[in-house]
């Protein structure tokens, strides 16, 4: 997440912030955001404000359900005796595929108030507590599908076992005082990328440069072909387990922060790298990409916008998922909708949820964009950014539409997409009628019916 640190500051300093799921309005992050009354984006991982929804990682979801060898295991359908549980869990499944957390995180609630011993219903919630850094609560689930799980899931006992072994991993790397010198820190590098990771991290996970290089490579071929665009020379990039991180740099800022790009890109890294990594590194290089081809970070919500699309596609998502769209639906209803001119200088002066709501209407016009252009005419886009045109200039280049333009295209296809909502008939106290619930009070609107398919982990 790109973020202008006060006002003075000669090198752009861009902080990384991971975006999870819809709450009851907004779509909301594990770091906290908010920008006061001088212009600062603060950014904070403190326990307290920690929301209760946490991003998915796709591809981690499908590795959850393949057995030792990376094998796919068909033909086993755990907690079929149930229909009724069955049908929760796929629907949650399906929601946490599409980036819908916030909802499938109450159906899995639900069904363990209604049927403790569910194992599949612990097995995703350890995946999405220990992407949040609730490793004691991951660590509970796992040890809950341990005792539950019968043998025809062997193969997932086995998984189960090694994911509490790398949480004592993620553990140490992220205690204060659990920190030491393991030694010089450790360097690779490829054609495009300069790397640097704290030693921790390649004891943790020994094939730790190969996973990142391989990151940062995928990360640049999505901008290339996004943006037409990436860095000329080699981008150096230093990775950090959480601990080592905050001794490096909470001197840096008033806040906590998970990474930040200063002309490299400094993150933190979890003992075993994953999608959550990949993704944070996919919206760093976005930012750099931009602040190359541009000269600078405005107009500033095209710029966050762009870096969370490239962090999505890095999750396997395209857009905004349905409850975020519907919270921009309600925004405008209510008239509290920023206009995209507003947003351009900065999203300095906001409060909290003004801030969030600031972040997804970047989002969804970036992914206006995108739908509606070639890659040659985001690429002539930054580029007549970066020759000083201003940005209606640049966009009716592009678009044939300036700002206030976009905007007004931008709310009527949101107004379009969606019918008010209805009752689904469902019992008031029965699980089903809790997740309705929650889904009227997060997306406010039902969207219209669309066709789905069928996802099987």
């Amino acid at each position: 997440m790109l973020s202008r640190i006060g006002c003075g500051l000669v090198v752009g300093v861009f902080l990384a912030v991971a975006w999870f799921g819809a709450t009851a309005e907004f779509s909301s992050a594990e770091i906290f955001v908010w920008v006061d009354s001088d212009g600062m984006t603060h950014i904070s991982d403190d326990e307290a404000r920690i929301p209760d929804d946490a991003k998915n990682d796709p591809e981690d979801l499908r590795d959850l359900w393949r057995d030792a060898s990376g094998e796919a295991v068909s033909g086993v359908r755990p907690d079929r005796a149930d229909s009724r549980i069955e049908r929760l869990i796929e629907g949650a499944v399906a929601d946490l595929q599409s980036g819908e957390t916030a909802r499938a995180t109450v159906a899995l609630e639900a069904v363990l108030r209604t049927a403790p011993a569910t194992p599949r219903a612990h097995w995703y919630l350890a995946l999405l507590d220990r992407q949040r850094g609730r490793y004691d609560s991951a660590r509970a689930h796992l040890e809950a599908f341990l005792s539950s799980a019968g043998d025809d899931l062997e193969p997932w006992r086995k998984s189960a076992e090694r994911r509490l072994g790398a949480l004592v991993d993620e553990q140490r790397l992220a205690d204060p005082e659990g920190v030491r010198h393991a030694g010089p820190w450790r360097g690779a590098e490829s054609s495009h990328f300069r790397v640097h990771y704290d030693p921790e991290l390649g004891e943790a996970s020994p094939d730790f440069a190969t996973t990142v290089l391989r990151y940062l490579q995928q990360a640049r071929e999505t901008a290339n072909e996004r943006l037409g665009s990436v860095p000329e020379e080699p981008m150096g990039v230093v990775f950090y387990g959480k601990a080592a991180y905050l001794q490096a740099h909470r001197h840096r800022f008033s806040f906590q922060t998970i990474g930040f790009f200063d002309g490299r890109i400094h993150v933190v890294s979890a003992a075993h790298p994953a999608g959550e990594l990949r993704a944070l590194l996919f919206h760093e290089y976005s930012h750099a990409v931009f602040r190359e081809k541009t000269g600078g970070d405005r107009p500033y919500w095209l710029n966050e916008g762009l870096a969370e699309l490239s962090e999505r596609a890095a999750l396997r998502r395209s857009g905004l998922t349905r409850s975020e769209r519907a919270a921009l639906r309600i925004r405008i209803d209510a008239g509290t909708w920023i206009p995209l001119r507003e947003l351009a200088p900065s999203f300095s002066g906001l409060d909290d949820s003004g801030a969030r709501a600031a972040y997804l209407e970047s989002a969804a016009a970036a992914d206006w964009i995108a739908s509606r252009t070639t890659r040659q005419q985001r690429q002539a886009l930054l580029v007549a950014l970066g020759e000083g045109k201003n940005a209606d200039v640049a966009l009716r280049g592009s678009l044939g539409v300036d700002t206030a333009g976009l905007d007004r295209a931008l709310q009527r296809s949101i107004r379009e997409e969606f019918a008010p909502i209805q009752s689904e008939g469902n019992p008031p106290d029965s699980p089903e009628a809790e997740i309705e619930s929650n889904q009227a009070l997060t997306e406010g609107l039902r969207p219209k019916p669309a066709k789905l398919r069928e996802e099987v982990p």
